[in-house]
């Protein structure tokens, strides 16, 4: 194909115009006025005009409309030296191919547009938007936000001719403002003159609006002529603006933005340019996406990370071993140092000797870095110096080009494991609970509940109450009671334990115990236990309550006032009983005081039996115990008490009733007592934390056989082996106040009581 020849016509700069399109590889010719150049269009095969204005015989224009007429289709590019919007209209008007302001620094632009016009060949532009893509497709692939996506699309459309000026906005559905975002190319404050809307006003009609209402590329293929393009006319043709696209960046029904192109030709966005734009504006849309939903990846991952309930550290690989990077709160919360002061500390730090030399001898390490899923356990240490178990398990970690840098090291605390361990276990445990467990969203509806539940309530299965309000299971004044007094407790994040009346399925009621737990979301983990038995089992022991209460006042008062009475009287006969029945009497006074003695023992253990409570105080050890040596003595006068040493001045926990004990033991050890002269002896020493009286006589002693069951140990009846009520009142009181009794032998005969106590304070 021969050279396309251009006539330049204009004063001056000719021979610069000839080596520009010399070196575009077209043959320049030059006219140095209007006349020149149509005598040389009338002897010479020109294959376009390029015209500056004014010229020295006419203007640009008048030159123009006299081509037309001898040469109606012959290209015609007017290149004034300052343009103006009503020239660049006349020249529009008068049929002009081409318009191109500038001066003498624009000709390279000048010679590149020219040579558009006259190219025959109609998909020279389509390769060159052919070339955009794949540029702003490989720039795509790099991007990593957003705002990379603006920057690189923006610049690589401004480097394509015929485009002089991108930028892309931003849609705003509340108010339907589109605003700028990203730019490049000549702008020269554009941005800032313009107002670009797309809500059905004035400022909606140009391509932009038309594309975010369309979602399809919209062009401007002439602005001095188009009557949409009027609010941004003036601010674009000084611009050199000429013709405008606007494409939609959408991905499915996300808009992303709106790329606007300008061009600085009119008609410069044929069928096959727009068709390819359109493409481009999809493919950037869907990178849009792709960064996008890369940063919500990011986003959960890194909240994943700091969240994490498990220790999480990333570490480098350097040529001292891995190193911290980064770790999460967990990891830095449980080894005791802030994460600012685990960033570059070497993973060393935080090993044991025997950890960090499994970890130097490629033990999980240099496996992970090769890209193997490593599981294996791990010793750290904490700032204070203590051991942490941990399981760890190793990931290779890789930057954005691929490569290995370090590891992704995950340390769950064994602790943690064998908690989730127990969790676990209690979960398996609920199914065979034998207590009713089910669990209550915060609506008040079962969303599960256990076999147990189903069966104390009297339904076929579990699936009774799912779905189904706990309002079931209560009748209408119970529900008014857990609305007033439970729910309001649940709502505030605390427990509730109680007693509640249940209905059953077929409308029977029964007294159960109620635990409610509540949860974070809201609901609440109910357990139920049915306490029927337990409250007829409470109702019998209250009836024996107020039997023995009943046994306890005859025998305190009728059965020892009458004793009393006989004895009384028998003391009286002493008077009238010879010699011969005297000692028949005695043995009656005797036998009558022993069984008045008994009733007051049997009193105390009634006592005992019906108190409620078990409450102990502190009580001295000294008054408690010579007050009641002071009182057997005196009632035992043919007997000699004696105290080895001084009791000490301590107190026990006890009650009114650590009287009894050592009032038993020493009527005991004398009644019991068969020796020629009834001997007691009383000491009491102080060890530590604990006192102990010892009550020794030389009585016959207690056999062994019988030293395991002196206290009824085992038993606990009134109907077992020992040695009567005395002792079991002694070893219930001593068992009530934390202590211990048991019985030893004396030398060279008799028994040793012995009772230790804790001491208070």
């Amino acid at each position: 194909m021969s050279k396309r020849r251009v006539l330049y016509v204009g004063d001056g700069g000719g021979e610069a115009v000839e080596d520009r399109f010399a070196e575009a590889g077209a043959e320049g010719r030059t006219a140095a006025t209007a006349a020149e150049a149509l005598d040389r269009l009338s002897s010479e095969a020109i294959d376009g005009v390029v015209a500056s204005t004014p010229l020295p015989d006419t203007d640009g224009i008048n030159l123009l409309k006299r081509v037309r007429a001898s040469h109606p289709n012959l290209p015609f590019v007017l290149f004034p030296t300052e343009g103006s919007e009503a020239l660049a209209s006349e020249a529009i008007g008068a049929g002009v191919t081409d318009y191109v302001s500038g001066s003498d620094g624009d000709r390279d632009r000048l010679v590149e547009r020219v040579l558009d016009a006259i190219e025959p060949v109609p998909d020279r532009r389509a390769e060159r938007v052919v070339d955009l893509v794949r540029t702003v497709q490989s720039a795509l692939v790099r991007a990593r936000t957003a705002e990379d996506i603006d920057e690189q699309v923006c610049a690589a459309i401004v480097e394509t001719k015929p485009y002089a000026f991108a930028w892309i906005g931003e849609y705003d559905g509340s108010d339907g403002q589109v605003t700028p975002r990203a730019s490049a190319g000549f702008e020269a404050g554009y941005l800032e003159s313009i107002d670009v809307t797309a809500d059905g006003s004035r400022t909606s009609r140009g391509p932009t609006g038309r594309a975010v209402e369309s979602r399809a590329i919209e062009t401007v293929q002439d602005i001095s002529t188009a009557p949409e393009y009027e609010p941004w006319r003036a601010e674009a043709l000084e611009r050199s603006y000429r013709s405008s696209a606007a494409i939609p960046l959408h991905h499915d029904d996300t808009l992303y933005g709106v790329l606007n192109v300008y061009a600085d030709r009119t008609g410069a966005f044929d069928p096959k340019e727009r068709a390819l734009l359109a493409d481009l504006g999809e493919t950037i849309g869907h990178a849009y996406h792709r960064v996008r939903m890369q940063e919500l990846y990011e986003s959960q991952y890194r909240q994943l990370f700091e969240e994490a309930p498990v220790m999480v550290a990333l570490t480098r690989d350097t040529d001292d071993g891995p190193t911290i990077e980064d770790c999460n709160r967990q990891f830095a919360a449980k080894l005791g140092w802030s994460r600012e002061e685990f960033r570059g500390c070497p993973l060393t730090d935080v090993y044991t000797e025997e950890a960090t030399r499994k970890l130097l001898d490629g033990d999980g390490y240099e496996r992970a870095l090769a890209g193997e899923f490593v599981t294996t356990e791990r010793t750290l240490r904490t700032r204070n110096g203590d051991r942490l178990e941990t399981l760890l398990q190793a990931t290779p970690r890789r930057n954005t080009d691929g490569d290995v840098v370090g590891t992704n090291a995950l340390f769950v605390d064994l602790t943690e494991r064998k908690r989730a361990e127990e969790v676990i276990d209690q979960a398996e445990a609920m199914e065979a609970s034998i207590d009713g467990i089910g669990i209550i969203d915060k609506t008040g509806e079962f969303v599960y509940a256990n076999r147990a539940h189903a069966d104390i309530y009297g339904y076929d299965g579990p699936e009774a109450f799912v779905g189904n309000t706990w309002r079931m299971l209560y009748e209408a004044d119970e529900i008014e009671r857990f609305d007033d007094e439970v729910m309001p407790a649940l709502r505030a994040g605390e427990e509730w334990r109680g007693e509640a009346t249940g209905v059953r399925a077929d409308g029977s009621t029964f007294p159960q115990d109620l635990s409610l737990t509540p949860l974070s979301d809201g609901g609440y983990i109910c357990v139920v236990r049915d306490i029927t038995e337990r409250k007829q089992y409470e109702r019998r022991l209250e009836g024996q309550r107020d039997n023995l209460e009943i046994l306890n006042q005859v025998v305190r008062h009728d059965i020892r006032n009458d004793l009393q009475v006989v004895v009384g009287y028998a003391t009286v006969l002493r008077e009238f009983v010879d010699d011969e029945g005297r000692e028949h009497l005695e043995r009656v006074i005797a036998s009558g005081r022993d069984a008045v003695e008994i009733t007051k023992t049997a009193a105390d253990v009634a006592e005992v039996m019906l108190s409620a409570t078990t409450e102990t105080k502190a009580v001295g050890l000294r008054y408690a115990l010579t007050d009641r040596i002071d009182e057997v003595a005196e009632t035992h006068a043919n007997a000699i008490l004696t105290t080895e040493g001084t009791i000490p001045d301590v107190e026990v926990p006890a009650d009114d009733m650590l009287g009894s004990v050592f009032k038993n033991l020493l009527t005991n050890a004398v009644v019991h007592n068969d020796g020629p002269v009834r001997e007691v002896t009383v000491s009491v020493t102080v060890d530590d934390d604990t006192a102990t009286v010892r009550v020794a006589d030389n009585g016959p002693g207690i056999p062994d056989a019988r030293k395991d069951a002196i206290f009824e140990d085992g038993e606990k009846g009134l109907d077992s082996e020992g040695t009567g009520l005395g002792l079991y009142l002694v070893e219930t009181l001593v068992d009530r106040y934390g202590g211990d009794v048991w019985v030893e032998d004396n030398e060279p005969t008799g028994a040793v009581f012995v009772v230790e106590l804790p001491v208070v304070g």
